[in-house]
């Protein structure tokens, strides 16, 4: 009977040692990136391409023609997109980084230099009174 109950806390014991094993491990695998969390959702960040008639095949035109021509709508719709959604975007296929920095000075001489929803907010400052009003 001594057999089988020490063998019993022995399996009791491998058990507990795997679980917080497993626990101890969780954080460390998610931050080399295989936690959800981080990856945007792909169909949310095509949306906002796509918000611009054509610009998808104006971002993917350029691979082919090595010349980049997009928008102004186009890139309003890049430029607004989340951080998440843009570091996905130019991380993956044959878009690269580099490319994403080739789009992104493309734009900024359009003009497009921050998102269209961006809003400068300085709450230490009273607004100007209406045009025409000195004060």
């Amino acid at each position: 009977m001594g057999y089988f109950k020490q063998q019993q806390q022995q399996q009791t014991l491998l058990l507990i040692l795997a679980l917080a094993f497993a626990i101890a491990i969780t954080p460390a695998l998610s931050v080399v990136g295989w936690d959800e969390r981080h990856m945007p959702d792909p169909r949310v960040c095509w949306a906002q391409i796509n918000k611009a008639d054509g610009c998808e095949h104006e971002i993917y035109a350029p691979l082919v023609k090595k010349k980049i021509k997009l928008s102004y709508a186009c890139c309003e719709a890049v430029q607004g997109m989340s951080s998440k959604c843009k570091n996905w975007l130019f991380n993956h296929g044959r878009l690269s980084p580099e490319f994403g920095d080739q789009i992104k000075g493309y734009c900024a001489t359009l003009g497009v230099t921050l998102p269209p929803s961006y809003r400068i907010y300085y709450p230490d400052k009273t607004p100007p009174g209406p045009i025409g009003y000195g004060g």
